[in-house]
């Protein structure tokens, strides 16, 4: 990945921020751009600190004109694009379909899936003018099995395979690949606050793992680099599950 240019959409911590780091290990060029301006700046500057090169840039991936903020940096700084990680989500909290509120419903979609999907429109243009590379929309286990109080997420991440998979045969004899990777539980900070104000999960949490553990971040991120690779050149339109044995459990344990 020497000279090429990644983007790392949502790359101010967790996953992003192990991905904008793996990225610049492999010698790429990296823009990270989150909604949170200090994380990002906090993940540049490991980046650099690493011996990379990058830029930060401050970006809400609902707002159109954020993403074309984004891409129009990306252009002036590098002058190409070549491989992109879209990962930010939001998520309201677990509850019933009956009692999820619509403006709950409308925040999730609005960067879930809306969010990719705005992502993916301004991106492409400028990969394609630069000989083509890769993208990856990380997805969710919850949108390939539509998990239970999780309507908004499952629906929305739902809507990211498929959307996925649209723009991987559209653009698949125009130098583009589209893949997502579909992890199952990582240990974040989010997900250690979720398990902390509900002790009595973890102990779950961790058993529909066939491996008993959570993903490091890291090994998410080293997914998406491979997908973006030139060891990964004859896949396009795939859903990558690396889930630690989730789908492979005979005994799911309905959280």
């Amino acid at each position: 990945m020497s000279d090429r240019v990644a983007l790392v959409m949502g790359g101010g911590a967790g996953t992003g921020r192990a991905t904008a780091l793996a990225f610049a290990r492999e010698g790429a060029r990296v823009v990270v751009a989150d909604i949170n301006e200090k994380g990002a700046q906090k993940t540049l500057a490991l980046v650099r600190d690493s011996g990379g090169n990058g830029i930060a840039i401050q970006a809400d991936m609902s707002r159109s004109a954020d993403i074309r903020g984004v891409i129009a940096a990306t252009r002036e700084t590098f002058g190409a694009l070549h491989w992109v990680s879209n990962n930010a989500a939001r998520a309201p909290d677990n509850k019933s379909v009956t009692e999820l509120a619509e403006d709950e419903w409308d925040s999730c979609m609005s960067v879930t899936l809306r969010g990719v999907w705005l992502c993916m429109k301004h991106q492409l243009p400028l990969i394609e003018a630069s000989g083509g590379g890769a993208i990856v929309n990380v997805a969710s286990l919850s949108g390939m099995r539509g998990d239970a109080h999780q309507a908004a997420y499952a629906a929305a991440k739902g809507g990211v395979l498929a959307l996925s998979k649209s723009v991987a045969s559209e653009y698949a004899r125009r130098g583009v690949r589209v893949n997502t990777v579909c992890p199952g539980g990582i240990n974040s900070k989010g997900m250690d606050f979720f398990l902390k104000s509900m002790p009595e999960l973890r102990e779950k949490t961790l058993n529909i793992h066939a491996m008993g553990r959570l993903a490091e971040p890291q090994e998410i991120a080293d997914a998406v680099v491979y997908l973006c690779s030139d060891r990964a050149s004859f896949i396009t339109g795939h859903d990558l599950v690396v889930d630690g044995g989730v789908l492979v459990r005979s005994n799911v344990i309905d959280l």
